[in-house]
């Protein structure tokens, strides 16, 4: 598709420039490919990833068809929504008139061997003519179909109901993820006469499409049902506790997202117009409800308890107002459910909002090593701070540099946290505009950090983390997640509302009368209202600002006098009035007689301060101004029912809560950036059997062979030896050459260098004749017999000879160490050409499954950089269309801020060394393979910077388009939210594929794709050229984008209001869809220094051993005062490393023995003792130290943290078991007789 046949979203000038000089690489690289794939070294002679440029193109290129449905989903669009244009389409689609009428005919002429294709064509003329004028060939197929027979009319109405639900599906999910074609087994009509009914044959990979689509698929099929006029489905008693039983048994061995009402899932089961069964997913299988004649399996089917519990029941709501929108009938009982679980749960939730109640979910599975940073609301945890950075949003989140470091470097940008609220994760960035931590050293001093110098350099000199410091959350998140507004505390941003509005009530003679005595001037006030971020007034000015201007003492002066109590506060309150002194001695400080619990209570509160004199004393290194106003006159009694009343009734300045919400938080995955290598490493898709060894190097099968290794299969059973001979034999395609008529696996013909052709064979035992292309069928009268029909044939390689004979045709005089796959796992067990495989080693690269190279990152959030950040000189970045920076201003500066563009990505620079290999790789694929002159010319990682890749999700099909224009330390791929959203991700630990463009086109191909169940995702089906905000993720278009917040959004943060309330005073993505501003204009209230400032990796990472992690972990516990320590130990062993020793000790009862040659497993040792490929040494797979590697330092844990008598009884028994296995107790004769 070229960009003149489909519309561009509305956009600037600026950006038609930018979506021009993507779409001409773009096409430039397609031409590139095709020519090339056109020379035939690949299974198919054209590229396989078809472009896209919007929901339509997408749609139609991975369901294949129906034609001109794109053009029917984009006339749709302008008029309905996105659910609405799913309902149409899937009507028509089940009705005929958007259907393939071949395909219909096909069915009939296959079911009624009487007519043939000409003559049904007339009778579909006929019917188009009976029909009337708004009639077309499909609907008149359909309804020929229904006239000829049941079993004709059966057959067309499954395909129809088929294709629809899938095409509605891809709809509703931007046909993004997989779920369409792997979610959805298949479509199918059950029963006979008035008891037929629709049934949805469900898939695990249809959790893809999230829940509320999902369960938008039964709504979709059922509305399908209808249209084919089919009988309701109705459930037995039976099917429907069988439903429960799947689903508690589902929740309780695997995970839902939402609780199990049991009464709820019956009501809604016993009431659903279509039949929700699937494939068994699962091992275990149901107690009750066996053997139902329905129901084909006892296993646990997956797909169909997601979409009934988290679909059905979970998005009752959200599906009620859907079904009423679209006035699908039946449905009514969805009012009902949603009432019911809105009584279930309304209440509790209610008083939890009000409340907000400490929630501990984000520590139920502690895993060993990943540190808990604090616990759920404790004093001293991350402190909420709304805003959002350039860096953060979409589920990512801001930490202080400073906070990093402090944290033992356990956090590092991109790190995963599981948090307590708004949502259950996130990834963090650094953010330098906030608070930062305050920490009590080893030599009693207590420092607050402000910037990241300050932090390093204290490892092993803190005594304890009082506060950790802000957590930025943006509102995003709160509407996103539909959770409350927790308060805040009092901030920068805040306060300069509070000084605008105190200057706005006054004249300016009244306002130059109140600044009198200072040094105060209205140009400084308008700097520290639009800077307060970065511009803080001095302590005498903030003071002063305070009392003339009747405002709240600016924050940074202000102390977290509410972390104390009353009684608390009036104490230390007397004590610091009746015993300080201002010494110059201490440059002016307040000086203090040292005692213990006043130093305790100025610690809580979070004044800075030190030891002098030899620990008599204590010195507050703040300005004692400030502290001193905000004590007021000695003279004052306080009084009040809280902290800040009581200090604000006899304070000389106004005071405000600074200690706000706190939100507990611990370490969840580490950041990742690294190549994609599957395990073992692979370079080249070609099977070279157990021959290989662990490694499966080529060259060393070939010269280390001595016999045949015969590899029908992967199961253990099916392999035997051959005579010896140099050389292996594996199961591959069957091809033919259409011009010398050679017989071959490759598909290059190796003697006159045509493109073979697939040849189909008859498996009938002593036939093996070619089955006819143009009949489908064996020429010997046993050609009936579909399933004996073969793809594949048993093919004996000499090796050796091969790679001879390939090293020459790519001019490499040796393989580079290739390393090859055990066997092929595609349906045609079509192998890649040698050869690529050759280049790849040389160049160090590794393919995937798919053919292509891979590089992964954790996706993070970013929306504007600087030239220097991403180490791309001002030059080239104005050559890529940077040219003004985003306040308007030319672009001359490294410093200056840029406003990143939707489709470009700054990847690590390992990425990038990465890239640089891939494209040389390339280049010589197209010199040595293709004869074509080469393309990337990379000489330095420099060179990748405006070079195209593609963003792919595991669990999608379809890739996007994006633009190289930096590099990043931090081990994380930024991109603008819009990019990720494309992808239906989000930042909350994502991570993510990057594949250079002409790398996929290529060398991908859906031959090498695996035929089992979820082989077509994480695969480039399609491909997204241009982005369009409407299409992507709608979680992107709930993030702010203001450069701050206003002032009534503060005033009813602290009410602790729905976020909804607040969401209209605010700029969100949501309010500039399908206008220029869609894209650009973007602002953000917190900037940062850096944005990938901090520690290059998690210290998680970096520690070798479990033990160490554990011990840093529990350290760090010990370290922070918003941890507490035994409860984190007891968390580590009840989740991880009882739970790891239980399921070792399972695995070493049931485990299998492996050849250490061939890496093949038995199930039991064999008679002769020896492994069939002449091995004789077998070994096990779970050894005794897998089993006790954390018996240990489980020990010592309960000793070191005191942990209760039920954790030493569970050791006890562990240990028990170990030793029942392990410590041989036997006892001889004599012992016995003696004894």
């Amino acid at each position: 598709m070229t960009e003149s046949e489909h519309e561009l979203p509305p956009h600037s000038i600026a950006y038609s420039q930018y979506f021009e000089s993507l779409n001409e690489e773009i096409n430039k690289i397609y031409a590139v490919a095709e020519v090339a794939r056109m020379m035939g070294f690949d299974p198919v002679t054209r590229v396989e990833i078809p472009p896209a440029h919007d929901v339509a193109a997408r749609v139609e290129a991975t369901l294949e068809g129906p034609k001109g449905v794109a053009k029917r989903i984009r006339e749709l669009q302008k008029d309905m929504s996105r659910e609405q244009v799913a309902f149409q389409v899937a009507k028509e689609i089940a009705e005929g008139t958007l259907s393939n009428v071949k395909e219909t005919v096909d069915i009939i002429v296959n079911n009624n061997p009487q007519y043939n294709s000409p003559q049904i064509m007339a009778l579909i003329d006929d019917k188009r003519k009976e029909l009337g004028p708004e009639a077309n060939n499909g609907f008149a197929a359909m309804a020929v179909a229904r006239d000829i027979g049941d079993r004709t009319a059966r057959e067309t109405a499954e395909k129809a109901a088929d294709k629809a639900v899938r095409v509605a599906l891809a709809i509703l999910t931007e046909s993004i993820t997989a779920a369409p074609l792997e979610g959805i087994a298949k479509v199918s009509v059950r029963g006979s006469g008035e008891s037929r009914y629709l049934a949805l044959y469900l898939a695990g990979p249809i959790r893809a499409a999230g829940g509320t689509e999902a369960a938008m698929t039964v709504l979709v099929a059922d509305y399908v049902r209808q249209v084919l006029d089919l009988p309701a489905f109705k459930s037995t008693e039976e099917e429907t506790e069988r439903a429960l039983e799947e689903v508690e048994l589902y929740a309780r061995n695997i995970h839902l997202q939402y609780p199990v009402h049991p009464e709820l899932i019956k009501f809604a089961a016993a009431r659903l117009p279509i039949m929700l069964t699937g494939d068994p997913t699962e091992s275990f299988e149901v107690s009750g409800g066996r053997d139902l004649e329905r129901i084909e399996t006892n296993r646990v089917r997956g797909g169909s308890v997601l979409v009934l519990s988290d679909g059905g029941v979970g998005r009752a709501e959200k599906l009620a107002k859907i079904v009423n929108q679209a006035n699908i009938k039946g449905w009514e009982w969805l009012d009902d459910l949603a009432s019911k679980l809105s009584k279930d749960s309304t209440q509790t939730e209610d008083s939890a909002a009000k409340k907000l109640e400490p929630k501990d979910d984000y520590l139920a599975d502690v895993i060993g090593g990943r540190p808990v940073f604090s616990h759920p609301q404790r004093l001293g945890g991350f402190r909420l701070r709304y805003g959002r950075s350039r860096n953060t949003g979409l589920a990512g989140v801001g930490v202080h540099p400073a906070t990093m470091f402090i944290l033992e470097e356990f956090l590092a940008p991109g790190t995963h946290i599981r948090t307590e609220r708004p949502g259950k994760g996130a990834i963090v960035a650094p953010v330098d505009t906030i608070e930062g931590p305050i920490v009590l050293l080893k030599d009693g001093s207590v420092i607050r950090f402000t910037g990241l110098d300050d932090a390093r350099g204290f490892e092993g000199k803190v005594e304890q983390i009082l506060y950790v410091g802000d957590i930025l959350v943006a509102l995003g998140e709160f509407i996103e997640n539909n959770h409350p507004l927790a308060p805040s505390g009092y901030c920068e941003e805040w306060w300069s509302h509070d000084l605008e509005h105190a200057i706005s009530i006054l004249s300016s003679t009244q306002l130059t009368n109140r600044l009198k005595g200072s040094d105060l001037t209205l140009q400084s006030l308008n700097t520290f209202i639009e800077s307060p971020l970065t511009i803080l007034p001095t302590p005498i000015q903030a003071v002063h600002l305070s009392k003339k201007l009747n405002i709240p003492l600016h924050p940074y002066y202000l102390y977290r006098w509410a972390a104390l109590s009353t009684d608390e506060i009036q104490k230390l309150r007397k004590w610091l009035l009746t015993n300080h002194s201002v010494s110059k001695k201490h440059d002016g400080h307040i000086v203090l007689p040292f005692v213990k619990m006043y130093k305790t209570m100025l610690e809580c509160v979070g004044i800075p301060h030190r030891f002098s004199d030899n620990h008599k004393n204590v010195v507050l290194t703040d300005d004692p101004i400030p502290i001193l106003a905000q004590l007021g006159p000695e003279t004052k009694s306080p009084k009040g029912k809280d902290t800040i009343a009581m200090l604000n009734s006899v304070s000389d300045v106004l005071l405000r809560d600074k200690v706000g919400f706190s939100i507990g938080a611990r370490m969840g995955r580490p950041e990742k950036a690294e190549p994609r290598r599957m395990k073992p490493p692979v370079q080249s898709l070609f099977p070279v059997g157990r021959s290989g060894g662990s490694e499966r190097r080529i060259d060393e099968v070939a010269n280390n062979v001595q016999y045949i290794s015969t590899l029908e299969s992967f199961d253990e059973g099916n392999d035997t030896k051959s005579p010896i001979t140099s050389g292996v034999r594996v199961e591959l395609v069957s091809r033919k050459c259409p011009g010398c008529k050679l017989k071959t696996f490759e598909s290059k013909c190796p003697q006159c260098r045509t493109h073979t052709e697939i040849e189909l064979w008859c498996g009938e035992e002593g036939c093996g004749s070619a089955i006819d292309s143009t009949t489908g069928m064996c020429p010997v009268s046993h050609s009936h017999k579909v399933s004996m029909i073969r793809k594949t044939r048993m093919v004996p390689i000499d090796l050796k000879a091969l790679l001879e004979r390939v090293k020459g045709e790519v001019g490499e005089f040796e393989t580079h160490g290739v390393r090859g796959v055990l066997g092929l796992t595609s349906d045609y067990k079509i192998p890649e050409y040698l050869g690529k495989g050759i280049l790849r080693a040389k160049h160090d690269v590794y393919c995937y499954r798919d053919g292509t190279a891979r590089f992964d990152a954790t996706d993070a959030p970013l929306t504007h950089f600087t030239p220097k950040e991403v180490s791309v000189p001002v030059s080239r970045l104005r050559e890529l269309g940077y040219v003004i920076d985003y306040n308007g201003a030319p672009l001359i500066s490294e410093e200056q801020v840029l406003e990143l563009k939707v489709q470009d990505v700054v990847v690590p620079e390992n990425c990038a060394d990465y890239l640089l290999r891939v494209g040389r790789f390339v280049d010589d694929c197209l010199e040595k393979m293709y004869k074509l002159p080469r393309y990337y010319n990379f000489n330095s990682i420099e060179d990748v910077i405006g070079q195209l890749v593609i963003g792919l999700a595991p669990h999608t099909s379809a890739g996007i388009i994006g633009r190289l224009v930096g590099f990043t330390n931090a081990s994380v791929c930024f991109a603008h939210p819009y990019w990720h959203a494309a992808k239906r991700r989000n930042c909350d630990g994502d991570e993510d594929a990057l594949i250079l463009v002409l790398d996929a086109l290529l060398n991908f191909s859906k031959s090498y794709l695996p035929a089992g169940r979820g082989g077509l995702m994480d695969a480039p089906l399609v491909l997204s050229v241009i982005l369009n905000p409407t299409e992507v993720d709608d979680e992107s278009h709930n993030m702010e984008v203001c450069r701050r917040y206003p002032a009534q959004f503060y005033d009813m943060v602290s009410e602790a209001r729905h976020p909804k309330d607040v969401q209209g005073l605010v700029d969100i993505i949501l309010y500039r869809l399908n206008t220029p501003t869609q894209y650009e204009g973007f602002g953000f209230t917190h900037n940062t220094t850096s944005f990938d400032i901090g520690p290059k990796n998690s210290r998680y990472k970096i520690l070798e051993t479990m033990d160490d992690k554990l011990e840093a972990q529990l350290r760090l516990a010990t370290l922070i005062k918003a941890v507490d320590a035994p409860d984190v130990a007891q968390r580590v062993l009840s989740t991880h490393f009882f739970r790891d020793i239980r399921g070792n000790l399972r695995a070493y009862s049931t485990q299998k023995i492996r050849c250490m040659k061939c890496n093949r497993t038995y199930r039991r040792v064999p008679i002769s003792g020896q492994c069939i490929c002449g091995e004789s040494k077998l070994s096990l797979t779970v050894r005794q130290k897998n089993i006790s590697k954390y018996l240990r330092v489980t020990e010592k844990i309960i000793h070191d943290y005191g942990l209760d008598q039920y954790m030493q009884e569970r050791l006890k028994l562990i240990s028990a078991s170990l030793d029942s296995l392990f410590v041989s107790e036997q006892t001889s004769l004599i012992d016995f007789l003696e004894g």
